[in-house]
């Protein structure tokens, strides 16, 4: 169990938001290297990545780009969540292999890029390996409102071999959003259009 409650956390507390990311992926790469892991234990490390989960979904926000030291935590965490998963899929254990059949996403997903203040200036995308917020929603009238400027929106195919983190099957996405994390990788990115000018709200 963390020693961080994150619910109870702005998202300029840096300090605490990065000890309580970094202490559940340490608590997941024990778990995974833990020959003798138990389903009680995958149920109280199951508290604290929801936790962390919530807190992504919760506390960072539309358009406004995190500070580095919490971007490179939650790479870390997200990175060290999709090894659990992929080694509880081909886990002895039934209810590792349902939790990760469960969590582990391939299908069509969406995003919108965007600004959180007036601008005029388009955001290309940047391809990489970096974990963000995805929907299996193809329109998002919440996340639309939010964005000014021209609003990139793109379109993704999660395939073989490769999966994304669903975020609705631990209850951390928003009804609205149906979030699945996933990379920017440019090869599985179907469509890119605009879709709408400066917001003036």
């Amino acid at each position: 169990m963390i020693s961080v409650n994150m619910a109870t956390l702005w998202s300029d507390e840096t300090d605490l938001i990065v000890q309580g990311i970094t202490e559940t992926t340490q608590n997941i790469f024990q778990y995974r290297n833990n020959e003798k892991s138990s389903q009680e234990s995958l149920l109280i490390l199951g508290e604290d990545i929801g936790d962390v989960c919530d807190f992504w979904t919760g506390k960072t926000y539309v358009g406004s780009p995190k500070t580095k030291v919490i971007r490179e935590a939650f790479q870390g965490f997200f990175t060290e969540l999709m090894n659990l998963l992929l080694t509880m899929k081909d886990s002895k254990k039934d209810y590792e292999v349902r939790v990760a059949e469960a969590m582990l996403y391939q299908g069509t997903i969406y995003r919108y890029l965007g600004h959180n203040h007036p601008s005029k200036k388009v955001v290309v995308p940047k391809y990489n390996e970096i974990y963000v917020s995805w929907s299996k929603e193809p329109e998002n009238n919440y996340i639309e409102s939010k964005l000014y400027g021209p609003v990139t929106w793109m379109s993704c195919e999660i395939a073989e071999p490769l999966y994304g983190i669903d975020l609705d099957v631990i209850g951390s996405s928003r009804a609205s959003e149906h979030e699945v994390v996933f990379p920017t990788i440019e090869e599985y990115i179907t469509e890119i259009k605009y879709i709408s000018e400066e917001n003036d709200d």
